[in-house]
């Protein structure tokens, strides 16, 4: 791909655009469904994948009401599809195992008494769609005080609406190679932060079930995430609890909190705490990979929610010892990025750090440096007036600057980039980051009209779906950007949706759905 200026080429038809990607497209199929969205995607192990896909329904608020699961050859040409309908449900996982799909789904029956919430797993061979149903997990509705009793079919007792907390109906969190997946309830309890989570392998045994609990109020303890380890299925537990009974950041100018980390097997558990009385974060996330545990996280020089910099926690998986924390502040290119060189110096002083930061995902490289992708994610509100005094308000959802940054082994920062853009909408904004080789690529849609920025600096824009260009923009190892265009508007009848671009398992291929109005389309990017 060419440095950055403002000069494309011409695309030509094909299927490979570059030297990075091979492109496939599957043929223009038409939806029965119009709001459709990419849910699962997994390897046949023949080159072809099958797709796991939502489709919305209802009115006025709209909500996941079944799914097309559709096999695609290595061409992307349909093999076979089975439509299965929810009614408040959803597929949270996926894998293939002895040539068997499996679709790990959560049901609400709201009505039903005996089996308020379940866990299932549909099962079908992968040469014919057809599945069957074993079940996991079920909760009853009238039994969560005999709950914690219970080993592998636990119900849950419940007398009044809010028992369940954030998380109660459960989350799924696969192991890396989905060779072990965990299902995490959050339990209601006023003078208590309790989790119960159930591990099973990939032959869905229960592995073990354990109860985490912390001694301190629900409401000073905050959820950050969980981690399943693909070797042995351990899961490390990760939360931020607030101290001297106060929800406050801050106090006596010192950080008014730590973080807690759990690691527990069938056998044991362990826990470790730390805290950074000068540094303020918002939330830490686990990375578990290679044999390496660290939790990562953006930090504050005044306050958690203005960052100034990029931190990592290196632990020993085996004892959670802290073996080292590092903390990066933003590099100069990284500001110079953002805010440009002379002009820019002025807001950059202003403006005292960044905000609206929004993980999108921490991916950790064969060679066992990090990569750590973001967005600048906010939302705001514009109020009007009109004739005859009416007044209308107008919500509107940015999806604005890419960040990122690599860090090497040690956690030292080798570079950080901003990549300036400002969208808006839903429909297609914000991008999918994919990390390969030394390489790291981000995918967005936006318009031919290039800005050019101060400080020789470029701004990719906004567009409207009908007019979406498909861009890859890469960062190599040693933090020089380039981009290309890899599929045009005018040869495409769909725009694709790259807020949910799905990642192969064996980090060779990026699948993503096209969409316009009913007409969809498979699109596959082969490393």
């Amino acid at each position: 791909m060419k440095k950055i200026i403002l000069l494309f080429f011409a695309l030509i038809t094909g299927a490979t655009f570059s030297q990075d990607f091979k492109i496939t497209k599957s043929d223009i199929f038409k939806d029965r469904k119009k709001h459709s969205f990419l849910s699962e995607t997994i390897e046949d192990g023949n080159g072809g994948i099958i797709t796991v896909r939502g489709y919305l329904g209802g009115f006025p608020a709209r909500r996941v009401k079944g799914y097309f699961i559709q096999h695609f050859d290595k061409n992307l040409k349909l093999i076979d599809e089975v439509e299965h309908k929810v009614d408040w449900g959803s597929i949270e996982g996926a894998f293939i195992k002895n040539n068997k799909i499996h679709l790990i789904e959560y049901i609400r029956n709201r009505f039903d008494k005996e089996s308020n919430v379940k866990y299932n797993v549909l099962i079908s061979d992968i040469n014919k769609l057809s599945f069957t149903t074993k079940e996991l997990i079920s909760i009853s509705k009238d039994n969560i005080n005999d709950y914690l009793d219970l080993a592998l079919i636990p119900f849950f007792y419940k007398n009044h609406k809010n028992q369940y907390d954030k998380n109660h109906l459960g989350e799924v969190i696969m192991s890396k190679n989905k060779n072990y997946f965990a299902i995490n309830f959050d339990l209601k309890d006023k003078n208590t932060e309790r989790n119960k989570v159930f591990v099973f392998n990939n032959d869905l045994e229960l592995i073990y079930s354990k109860l985490i609990s912390k001694n301190i109020k629900d409401k000073y303890f905050v959820y950050n995430n969980l981690e399943v380890d693909d070797d042995n299925g351990a899961a490390y537990f990760l939360g931020k609890s607030y101290e001297n009974n106060s929800r406050k950041a801050k106090k006596d100018g010192k950080s008014n909190y730590h973080f807690e980390l759990t690691k527990i097997d069938k056998d044991s558990e362990n826990n470790v705490s730390f805290k950074t009385p000068d540094k303020f974060i918002g939330s830490l996330s686990i990375v578990k990979n290679n044999g390496k545990l660290s939790c990562v996280g953006f930090y504050g020089n005044r306050k958690e929610a203005v960052y100034n910099g990029v931190c990592i926690f290196n632990l020993d998986p085996t004892n959670l010892s802290m073996n080292t924390k590092v903390f990066n502040p933003f590099s100069e290119t990284f500001m110079t990025d953002k805010y440009g060189d002379r002009a820019g110096k002025k807001k950059r002083k202003m403006k005292k750090g960044l905000g609206n930061i929004k993980f999108k995902n921490i991916e950790r490289l064969d060679n066992g440096d990090l990569v750590i992708n973001a967005e600048e994610d906010y939302i705001t509100v514009h109020t009007t007036s009109g004739p005859n005094g009416s007044v209308s308000t107008t919500t509107v959802h940015h999806f604005d600057d890419i960040i990122s940054f690599r860090l090497d082994t040690a956690g030292k920062l080798k570079w950080a980039r901003n990549i300036n853009k400002a969208q808006t909408g839903t429909l297609n904004s914000s991008f999918t980051p994919f990390s390969a080789g030394n390489k790291t690529y981000f995918f967005i849609n936006c318009s031919d009209r290039i800005k050019k920025l101060s400080g020789d600096r470029i701004s990719f824009r906004d567009t409207s779906a009908k007019n979406s260009n498909l861009y890859v923009i890469s960062v190599s190892n040693n933090g020089e950007i380039d981009f290309k265009k890899l599929i045009d508007r005018k040869d495409s009848k769909v725009y694709y949706k790259v807020y949910n671009g799905l990642i192969s398992s064996n980090k060779q291929e990026i699948i993503f759905l096209g969409k316009k109005n009913k007409n969809s389309q498979i699109l596959k990017l082969s490393i």
